[in-house]
């Protein structure tokens, strides 16, 4: 049976090992990156490379390879495609801090989301097995000139592929 993507759908991409995807896989799990199905054929996220953007479909996965997709309850998916919409080109969210006016993939979806499901934010973590800050995010936030936002509520991919209000669809590969 050939799986039916629908419009809102959430693709989760598993880490792809640059430097960011190992560093949030050590302090989050193994997703770490998500998207919206805008439709058949496009996804709208936020990346670091682009901000909040507008990508086929086909791109997505040609650079992910694969993702797992989830889906919410929610009928009103068009609702939520336009609102992901308004905030098309703004900045990605490189500190993860909360109220900004600029998007990391989680936070992007829970804004995109927000009329319809509430996800739930829980203290960001930035540490390893060993330390409460890993080297990597010690050394990513020295770069930026901030504080690592330790324990300020934020999302990640991982916990929210857990959501409840969520339920596994399948896996679509290139």
């Amino acid at each position: 049976m050939i799986m039916k993507l629908k419009q809102a759908d959430l693709l989760f991409v598993k880490n792809g090992h640059s430097d960011l995807d190992e560093g949030i896989a050590e302090s989050t799990g193994n997703f770490v990156h998500v998207a919206i199905l805008a439709d058949e054929e496009n996804v709208i996220h936020a990346t670091a490379d682009s901000g909040v953007c507008l990508q086929s479909l086909q791109l997505f996965l040609e650079k992910n390879k694969s993702a797992d997709v989830y889906r919410t309850n929610v009928k009103n998916t068009k609702r939520i495609i336009i609102n992901a919409k308004t905030h098309l080109g703004k900045p990605y969210n490189f500190s993860f801090q909360p109220g900004t006016n600029s998007f990391y993939c989680s936070q992007f979806v829970v804004t995109a989301f927000e009329d319809f499901v509430k996800f739930s934010e829980q203290p960001m973590f930035f540490g390893d097995r060993r330390k409460q800050i890993s080297d990597f995010w010690a050394a990513y936030y020295k770069e930026l000139n901030e504080p690592v936002p330790v324990n300020v509520l934020g999302t990640n991919p991982n916990d929210m592929s857990h959501d409840p209000q969520l339920h596994y669809v399948g896996k679509i590969d290139l």
